[in-house]
């Protein structure tokens, strides 16, 4: 899917008919260190705001409910299933208890898939999207009301952390739902 446009920032622009209904997928590869990109989706301490997953995800608003709790996926009768709240401005503040919990509440929706992408060529063969790219995160199922974009432009904000610990440059998109 090519990006209908940039701002002028550079930050591509994705139009999106629906907010629900798609896969969202974010890809890595080894930076400088050389080390191969962290698997780590989930990595939660209440109690330790520094306690983070590979992935760091987060969307400028919420997603369906904004709900505050943690990894609030289901089953029916367990948990109640929930959103991910939005970081605005986007930050990865080390100390904030709230951007910790909002990422690993974002990331716990994804799966890991290095042998097999979640994503196909134009031949439907599973391949990664960028022929650079070694990893590949997948959300575990197709966005549903759950976690539902908004109306309007909902910015995306992600760094990765390799093997090593070492952070990746933020990187952003924006989806667009009308």
């Amino acid at each position: 899917m090519a990006p209908i446009e940039l701002t002028p920032q550079g930050v591509p622009i994705y139009y999106r008919p629906f907010g629900s209904g798609m896969f969202i997928v974010v890809e890595a590869k080894p930076g400088s260190s050389g080390k191969p990109p962290g698997g780590n989706t989930f990595n939660s301490d209440p109690a330790d705001p520094s306690v983070r997953p590979d992935l760091q995800l987060e969307a400028n608003r919420d997603l369906g409910n904004g709900s505050a709790a943690i990894c609030d996926m289901g089953p029916a009768g367990s948990m109640p299933i929930g959103g991910v709240p939005g970081i605005n401005p986007p930050s990865f503040d080390l100390g904030s208890q709230t951007v910790a919990d909002a990422l690993n509440d974002f990331g716990c929706r994804f799966d890991l898939h290095t042998t097999f992408p979640c994503t196909l060529n134009d031949r439907d063969n599973p391949q990664l999207v960028a022929s650079d790219t070694t990893v590949q995160l997948c959300t575990t199922s197709v966005v549903g009301h759950e976690v539902e974009l908004p109306t309007g432009d909902t910015l995306f904000t992600v760094q990765w952390r390799d093997n090593g610990g070492n952070i990746s440059l933020p990187r952003q998109i924006i989806i667009r739902v009308p």
